[in-house]
């Protein structure tokens, strides 16, 4: 395995990302809009012969990937910035301008759709922030929630390099690993008070902790180390009981699959993972994840197509609208905002 691949920009990470954008995509486009003319249950049946899980897990699943994929990529931000100040800076230049971007593309789309709510301009000024879970306002896509969870993990990630405990993360990770393993405990509703449970990402920490567990374990296996580390063996376990607490037995089978395909991609090169096309589809997964709920029912709306063609169109629109907002927003203003770090960030 060559070293001279940068870990974040590992071409099978993005070939990952790209994956999960499409699952969340297809999710909504084909779950849920329009509504189907049979129930989901019937659906299931009609499908697999029995109704193996909760639909909404088929949206969730690839959600659960990109937790795993931020815990892997954020940890070598936090492993490069000095300070707080530097880690806040590299996440702000990477995330907030094409998510700025898509939030006015998504407001002027909902204004101009009958069937969509209005966006005030409370809800407008407020997710501009990405704060709004935490402030009690709506987001204006409903895809926004898992901003609001990667958001906590950063958080985390701030406190840490605050008061220099990257240096024993191990055990940081263990205790939130712990938490997040005893709150699976909990039926819902739950007795936690959900500001905890936001601020700790209590429902989707052991997706992050793996990922870090798998970063570690490239960079053990590039360094040609052999000695077995009994705490990431520990994280994992944790990591793999909180997946046993929390889901039915089709979720569990479907994670562990997309763990150990993560895991490989991640510390070996997976030719098929290699795919032009799927490469380039992680590279604008992000701005995709954004955009595409909104807008794709926007175009659903404007049409009077057979359904498929009515997909079909709106995928289209929704890839263009994501290469729009990475090429001409993404890339160039995070570029720009790198090259003009100010001195306190340094």
């Amino acid at each position: 395995m060559s070293e001279n691949r940068h870990a974040d920009r590992l071409p099978e990470l993005d070939s990952l990302r790209g994956l999960a954008a499409l699952g969340v995509l297809f999710y909504h486009f084909f779950c849920r809009y329009p509504p189907p003319a049979l129930s989901k249950q019937e659906l299931y049946i009609n499908l697999f012969g029995y109704f193996p899980m909760p639909e909404w897990y088929l949206g969730l699943i690839p959600v659960y990937l990109f937790f795993m994929i931020s815990g892997f990529v954020i940890f070598i931000t936090a492993e490069r910035s000095r300070t707080v100040a530097e880690f806040a800076y590299r996440r702000f230049s990477r995330l907030y301008p094409v998510y700025w971007g898509a939030l006015m593309l998504l407001s002027v789309v909902t204004l101009l759709d009958p069937a969509q709510n209005d966006v005030t301009l409370k809800q407008f000024l407020v997710n501009l922030t990405m704060l709004q879970a935490y402030f009690g306002v709506h987001h204006i896509s409903g895809v926004f929630w898992s901003l609001s969870v990667e958001l906590s993990f950063y958080f985390m990630i701030a406190g840490m390099i605050r008061f220099g405990l990257m240096t024993h993360y191990k055990y940081v990770m263990l205790l939130w690993s712990v938490l997040t393993f005893i709150y699976g405990f909990f039926p819902a509703p739950n007795p936690v008070p959900w500001p905890i449970v936001w601020l700790l990402a209590l429902d989707y920490g052991h997706c992050f902790v793996f990922g870090i567990c798998v970063y570690e374990l490239r960079r053990s296996r590039m360094a040609g180390i052999v000695k077995i580390d009994w705490m990431l063996i520990l994280l994992i376990a944790l990591s793999a009981a909180s997946n046993l607490l929390r889901y039915p037995a089709t979720v569990i089978v479907i994670l562990t699959i997309l763990q150990a395909a993560f895991y490989f991609a991640a510390t070996r090169p997976v030719a098929i993972l290699q795919n032009r096309a799927l490469v380039y589809i992680g590279g604008i997964s992000y701005a995709l994840y954004l955009v595409h709920e909104q807008l794709g029912i926007f175009v659903m709306n404007m049409l009077a197509l057979p359904r498929l063609a009515e997909i079909a169109v709106a995928f289209g629109v929704a890839l263009l609208a994501a290469a729009a907002l990475t090429s001409r927003v993404e890339r160039p203003s995070t570029n720009w905002l790198r090259i003009h770090r100010p001195a306190w960030t340094r």
